[in-house]
Parts: C-alpha cells; structure tokens; sequence
C-alpha cells in the first residue's frame, strides 16, 4: 500500500495507449473537499484496492472503495463510527479520442486520473440513511429529551392531536362504557 495522498490523483501513464495492459491499484486517496455529507462525517481516507486496466475506449477502473465514516444515530444522536463501502466499476476516457460523450469527472488528463468523481458517486449512496447506534435504540423523549436508553422520564407516551379530542367522548352502539 502506498502511503496517502493529498490529492485524488492517480498516474496512469504506463497504461496509456497499451489495451490489455492493467495494474493493481491499492491506495489511500484524499476525499475531495466539496464532498458535503449533511449527516455525516469523513475522518480520515478513503482507500481503493482494484485494478486499473487499459481497454480501447480508454481505461477501466474496478475495485472496492472503503471510507471511515463518523455518523450520529438517527434515534438519539449518539456518535456512531462505521465504514462506507462501494463496488466500483468506472471508464476514464480521452477526451480528444472519444466516439461519444465523455462523462464529466471521467476523464483523462495530462495521464491522470482524478478518482474525485469516483469517490463521490461511490461514496454519498454508501451512507446508511438512518444509522442507529444499536438495533433496540430507544432515542430521545419527543417531550423533555432524555436519552431513554440511559434514563426513563415521566412523559406521556401518547400524545392526542387536539384535533381528534372531540372524538373521545364517542361511543358506537354495542362498545362498552
């Protein structure tokens, strides 16, 4: 494994024009700074183990990205530390050598590669929707925010919308008083 980068640059200049070509890739690689994850965090690296293989349309990029990802739980807020990880299969193209339109973000240039992209569309749909802390996380009291997996509270556990209120008093024939 080579040591991280700063950036999310891969050269790929032994590769270049020589399909059929492909090299194993295990690298730690910088996650891009406008890589905005509204609920969580990414504390450290991503790190890609692959292989990158030079294909006539241009170079094929395959592996497994993992991230370290600090997240809150969805119940009651704590801290809770898991990983993202993601399949990946993406073509780089030449630009100046492409029969169609080069996707933006996959490109090659100068014999680089920039993962940016890569590490982007891999990682945001990696993100648990709803982490939890654990599977019976009781969460937070809707009514004075005690952590009810460390303390009980005294709330009512069902609240009554006022508007439904009128409907108490109700009584359908045959029901019991």
């Amino acid at each position: 494994m080579s040591s991280p980068r700063s950036d999310s640059r891969l050269d790929v200049a032994d590769l270049l024009d020589r399909p059929g070509a492909s090299r194993r890739v295990d690298v730690e690689l910088a996650v891009p700074d406008d890589l905005d994850l509204a609920l969580a965090e990414l504390p450290g690296h991503a790190r890609l183990v692959g292989i990158v293989e030079s294909v006539v349309g241009g170079l094929l990029v395959r592996g497994s990205l993992r991230a370290p990802l600090l997240l809150r739980c969805a119940r009651c807020l704590a801290p809770v530390e898991s990983d993202a990880t993601s399949e990946v299969v993406e073509l780089y193209a030449d630009p100046g050598r492409a029969t169609a339109e080069v996707e933006p973000g996959y490109v090659i240039h100068d014999a680089l590669l920039d993962l940016g992209a890569l590490l982007r569309d891999a990682l945001v749909p990696a993100v648990p929707y709803r982490p939890l802390c654990r599977p019976d996380c009781r969460g937070l009291c809707a009514t004075c925010g005690v952590d009810r997996n460390e303390a009980s509270c005294a709330c009512a556990t069902t609240v009554v919308d006022p508007r439904w209120e009128a409907l108490r008093g109700l009584r359908l024939s045959g029901e019991a008083e």
